[in-house]
Parts: structure tokens; C-alpha cells; sequence
């Protein structure tokens, strides 16, 4: 997810800047980009409760990819979510009450709605 890259990314940018007193090393233009991409596409602030709610939908196959993109664009209902993850759908009557409560709390862990919360 953006928000598990943009850690990544600024731990390397700090270790790079403390480790390299050698004003000819550079960060190269694509990793300040994609740092300024995490950092605006980034959804949550707690990134392991976000991981933790994601995980629990790899009990229902899954895979890493749709978990990301499930966390990247914050579905807001149980359709958008089938139709981006079409054998959730085939499987519905074993996991729609899993796939809710993780949108439910995605939606709680969202900084749109820590900034304005209802």
C-alpha cells in the first residue's frame, strides 16, 4: 500500500541523508517522486492496524495485490469491493460479513475521516 511505501521510502531517505556527508551523492529524481506520491496517496497514519484489518481477507484467497488496492483506493462498499475482487463475490455467503467489517474499520483508520469526522 502507499502508506507501507512511504515508510519504506523515508527510512531510506533518512538513513541515505544521516550515512552520506558526500555533498556529490544525490537521490535521484524518480525516488523523490515516489516519495511525494507516497506521501499524497497515502489513506492512513497506523499503517500495521490498516495491514492488520487487510490480512484478515487473505482467510478468503486474496492476494497481496488486491489487498493493496483494496487499501490504496478505500472502497467505500461491499459491490465496489466484488466487483474489484470478483471471487469474493462467488464465495459471498461465507465472507460478506468479514469483507464489511474490514471496510468498515479501513474507513475508521482513513485520515479523510480522522481530519473530519463526522
Amino acid at each position: 500500500m502507499d502508506c507501507e511505501v512511504k515508510e519504506i521510502l523515508e527510512g531510506a531517505q533518512d538513513h541515505l541523508l544521516v550515512s552520506s556527508k558526500d555533498p556529490e551523492i544525490k537521490m535521484p529524481e524518480s525516488f523523490n517522486k515516489a516519495l511525494q506520491h507516497s506521501k499524497y496517496g497515502s489513506r492512513y497514519i497506523d499503517v500495521q492496524s490498516v495491514r492488520q484489518v487487510l490480512d484478515t481477507l487473505k482467510t478468503n484467497g486474496v492476494t497481496d495485490g488486491k489487498i493493496c488496492m483494496i487499501g490504496n483506493i478505500l472502497l467505500e462498499s461491499i459491490n465496489e469491493v466484488y466487483i474489484l475482487v470478483p471471487p469474493l463475490k462467488d464465495n459471498s455467503d461465507n465472507n460478506e460479513g468479514l469483507t464489511k467489517d474490514a471496510l468498515r474499520r479501513l474507513t475508521w483508520q482513513s485520515i479523510e475521516t480522522q481530519n473530519n469526522p463526522c
